[in-house]
């Protein structure tokens, strides 16, 4: 699992030149991948996953499995508790045993940027739990160095606060984020647009940001982009609404979808944009329910998309087919997670081949 890693590559990185001055990027979620990174759910105490957690856990089996049918699955489990996760994961999935809190490996894992050589270097963001929102993740602030280290990649340490679910990229320099994460005062207070632009492009080559404003009521990432689209291809996306008036949910898409129409990629392009309806749920939803059906992850070869037992999941399904032709759509009940506030995609991380 180690890799090679070139002395010219490293002492470029020791000199302080940076992977975007380097003509790094990371790599859109569509192009080829080596694995899939997760990491396992632990935790039982009342401020993490409590009661819940043997549900949670059952729930991420489902969904390590389902993406195991297309790619290799690593999932990072605490020493602690790496035998349990061996005991119920499949035995095609691995098990790399690194010291870590929760399974969010979206936020807390590393971002892999690659170069036209084929050359990777993990760039780690700084994680603090989405400005200070739980204790005790000491060892999630940690663990993308960590893997990258056990990887044997080089490593950017970038400056800039922030998590992976705060970002979408078309692998060609574009990438859409959202105005309450990353300008948020709980994580880069005093930044402003250009700053945060400029420190995407060292971490993971930005030459163009899209800003779109975010959600603000969203208490736990502060309204990620991963919950709002996905890219289906550079230039192609698929964006969610929720079409209840009467629904929250419903003005912020609006305004969100308003401040992405018309805008274009780093190539010019302007982007196209298809749109699918948010899950609705007949239970009562708690204010952390997730229901974001682009809140997935592609897989070579597939997509791995969320259900919830509801009669919205066979239209998703089919929105996903038509925009990723000749994919396999795979649909993994996410009950057991999405009431925590996330999914899918917010469980993984993928690594460039």
């Amino acid at each position: 699992m180690t890799m090679h890693i070139s002395t010219d590559l490293t002492a470029a990185l020791a000199s302080g030149k940076s992977p975007g001055e380097q003509g790094f990027v990371m790599p859109i979620e569509t192009a080829p991948h080596a694995a899939c990174w997760m990491a396992w759910p632990w935790d039982d105490h009342e401020d993490n996953w409590g009661a819940g957690l043997a549900a949670a856990q059952e729930n991420f089996v489902r969904v390590a499995t389902a993406i195991s049918c297309f790619e290799p699955v690593r999932v990072v489990a605490h020493p602690d508790h790496a035998a349990l996760a061996r005991s119920l994961l499949p035995p095609q999935v691995d098990v790399v045993p690194l010291q870590q809190n929760d399974h969010w490996f979206r936020d807390t894992g590393p971002l892999f940027v690659k170069d036209g050589k084929g050359q990777i270097i993990g760039s780690s963001l700084i994680f603090n739990c989405w400005g200070e929102k739980f204790p005790d993740y000491e060892l999630d602030a940690g663990i993308g160095a960590e893997l990258v280290r056990h990887l044997g990649l080089p490593l950017f340490q970038s400056p800039l606060t922030g998590e992976g679910g705060g970002l979408h990229v078309d692998g060609r320099g574009t990438v859409i984020t959202t105005e309450t994460c990353f300008l948020n005062p709980n994580r880069n207070p005093g930044m402003t647009k250009a700053d945060v632009e400029r420190e995407l492009f060292h971490a993971i080559g930005a030459r163009k940001v899209i800003w779109l404003p975010g959600d603000e009521e969203e208490w736990i990432t502060d309204g990620h982009i991963d919950g709002m689209l996905t890219f289906a291809a550079p230039g192609k996306l698929l964006f969610e609404r929720n079409p209840d008036p009467a629904n929250p949910r419903h003005r912020v898409c609006g305004e969100n979808l308003k401040a992405l129409r018309g805008q274009t990629d780093a190539d010019g392009r302007e982007i196209e944009i298809g749109l699918i309806d948010e899950a609705y749920l007949v239970e009562p939803e708690t204010e952390t329910t997730a229901l974001s059906y682009v809140n997935a992850y592609i897989a070579n070869g597939g997509v791995v998309i969320p259900s919830f037992d509801t009669p919205t999941d066979a239209a998703a399904r089919e929105i996903f087919a038509k925009a990723f032709p000749g994919q396999k759509i795979l649909q993994v009940d996410m009950r057991g997670i999405c009431h925590a506030g996330g999914g899918i995609h917010c469980m993984t991380q993928q690594q460039p081949a």
